[in-house]
């Protein structure tokens, strides 16, 4: 039994790092007053910052985009705690439409990340709610892609801010040490769009917080400890027979 067990206990591990679970790979929030333009990687307001994750541009890792003319740009709302906009812009697209960017780069040196999941905490407390995508451009044709389709629930008075989110897993966002799945070279690497089909322009549209979920896989010196351990028991193994 002792030499079966010591076997199972080196491949177990290997497996377990080789299926990651997924883990929150970028968090921010929306803590400030004034307008919301751009958030630095070194801004407070990233609460999380995965090992394996870089950034193309540190300086304006994240950008906050009012839209098309005549359209309203974001400000921090009276609470300092969301990002608030009062017209979002009044279709679905992937360039012009009220939005947030996120500049993320390859993985960090010996990792790699996918990410599976984007999410976001919003209230909407105007008549018709709103609605938003994410969206990204392929690195391999420079197409743009918009994904999902979450429509926001209307809410008034002191309902709390809710977390929407779109599944991602079907799309290959990878990013190696050497390239990513969407392109780092164009604007708007990741992005979360928003728009208000009505036109009214009186919307009160405010999000809290977004996150970047995903996997990651470690160091290839991990798999060598790793491998190592279960070169070992196999000598072990052979010994004691």
């Amino acid at each position: 039994m002792k030499k079966i067990y010591s076997l199972s206990v080196a491949t177990i591990a290997l497996f377990s790092f080789s299926s990651s679970a997924q883990v929150t790979l970028v968090e921010i929030d929306f803590s400030g007053t004034g307008g919301v333009t751009t958030i630095a990687s070194t801004d407070s307001q990233f609460t999380v910052k995965n090992a394996a994750v870089t950034f193309d541009d540190t300086a304006t890792t994240f950008t906050a985009v009012g839209g098309g003319s005549g359209v309203g740009g974001w400000n921090y709302d009276g609470t300092g705690t969301a990002a608030v906009n009062n017209d979002l812009f009044t279709a679905s697209n992937f360039g012009g439409t009220t939005r947030f960017d996120l500049d993320l780069g390859n993985a960090a040196a010996g990792q790699s990340y996918t990410i599976t999941r984007v999410e976001l905490d919003i209230r909407a407390t105007n008549a018709a709610g709103g609605t938003w995508e994410f969206g990204y451009r392929k690195a391999s044709d420079n197409s743009t892609v918009l994904v999902g389709s979450e429509a926001i629930a209307t809410q008034s008075g002191t309902d709390p801010i809710a977390t929407y989110f779109i599944d991602l897993t079907s799309h290959s966002l990878i990013a190696t040490n050497s390239s990513t799945a969407w392109s780092t070279a164009a604007n708007g690497e990741l992005r979360w769009t928003f728009y208000d089909a009505t036109a009214e322009g009186a919307d009160n549209f405010q999000v809290a917080g977004i996150r970047v979920i995903g996997t990651t896989i470690p160091e290839p010196s991990t798999y060598a400890l790793l491998a190592g351990a279960l070169a070992l028991s196999l000598v072990v193994v052979r010994r004691r027979k």
